[in-house]
């Protein structure tokens, strides 16, 4: 089985590891540490890393054998029309299809393995998981690194109550981040909100603006003209970093958006939603967890966000 898996994520491109079920608990520990010793900003917990907490997530990740798995990923760029000019906008990596991508390893795997393993998606720390197994490194700015395809790669976690030959597993590293990253300063210096550094290897995650980007409520006046071209998240330190040097695949996305489209997207007075199909299939075309649409209109985030490109006045 072990053979199978090396060869499936071989012939994949894609980068794989499994260890026993114990890591499970050792990554939720090694969070909970960060956040009892104040390192983590409590509010920036509380949004994005408070499910740590619940005890029926950890119980529901018990297994015996974890497998991880990380995938290349490109950016995509979509179009809107606005101005009397066209906008390119990108949707960094892992935005697009996050969750059905779990669920086409979890299929792909399951039929090559004959479901023997009997999988399941897991929820966990993902990159914290990928560290303590040798898979991934941290970059300074807290990204994943998998190599050779840098920090531009989904993780994919999976449960198994079968056994497997921790082989598959490398050594947990003492410092579990880039070699590149103990004299390089290029990502400090290309954060437009100086979330990275401060005498500290820890992301500082309540500055970030990827952090800003995926939350609701207006943005803070000091953030709110530092828009990069991401429609949600921020590539800024990724793209600048030595490590994903050539790496940045992307690829457009089918459709774009009209001017009437837009400006009612971004909800200029006077331009009503329109309902036709066509603009449902093209946010739906985004598959994007926060950039969504109903019958009322774009979710704030999604609104919010594409105000924030377009004009930082319109925010």
């Amino acid at each position: 089985m072990e053979k199978s898996l090396r060869n499936w994520a071989l012939e994949r491109g894609y980068g794989i590891a499994w260890s026993g079920g114990e890591l499970v608990r050792r990554g939720f520990a090694r969070l909970r540490e960060l956040k009892d010793s104040g390192a983590l900003d409590p509010a920036f917990y509380r949004e994005f890393l408070s499910w740590l907490d619940d005890p029926d997530i950890l119980a529901k990740s018990e297994c015996r054998t974890v497998i991880l798995v990380a995938l290349p990923r490109p950016a995509h760029s979509i179009s809107f029309e606005h101005g009397d000019r066209s906008h390119d906008f990108i949707i960094p990596s892992t935005y697009h299809r996050y969750r059905a991508t779990f669920e086409d390893v979890l299929a792909d795997l399951t039929a090559v393995t004959a479901d023997k393993l009997r999988l399941r998606v897991l929820k966990a720390p993902l990159k914290t998981l990928a560290a303590l197994t040798g898979l991934a490194r941290y970059g300074k700015n807290n990204l994943a690194y998998v190599r050779p395809h840098g920090s531009y790669v989904q993780l994919v976690g999976l449960a198994t109550d079968a056994a497997l030959d921790e082989t598959g597993a490398g050594p947990e590293p003492p410092l579990a981040s880039l070699e590149e990253c103990a004299t390089c300063r290029v990502c400090e210096k290309a954060c437009p909100s100086r979330a990275i550094g401060l005498g500290r290897f820890l992301l500082h995650g309540e500055t970030c603006l990827t952090a800003f980007s995926e939350s609701e409520g207006k943005l803070p006046e000091a953030y709110a003209a530092l828009r990069s071209r991401c429609l949600i998240g921020c590539l800024a330190c990724q793209e600048k970093c030595p490590a994903n040097k050539g790496l940045l695949r992307l690829e457009r996305l089918p459709g774009s958006f009209t001017a009437a489209e837009t400006s009612a997207l971004v909800g200029e007075p006077g331009i009503t939603l329109p309902s036709a199909p066509a603009l449902v299939e093209k946010v739906g075309a985004l598959d994007c967890t926060e950039l969504t649409i109903s019958e009322a209109g774009p979710n704030p985030i999604f609104r919010r966000n594409l105000r924030a490109l377009l004009s930082p006045s319109l925010t």
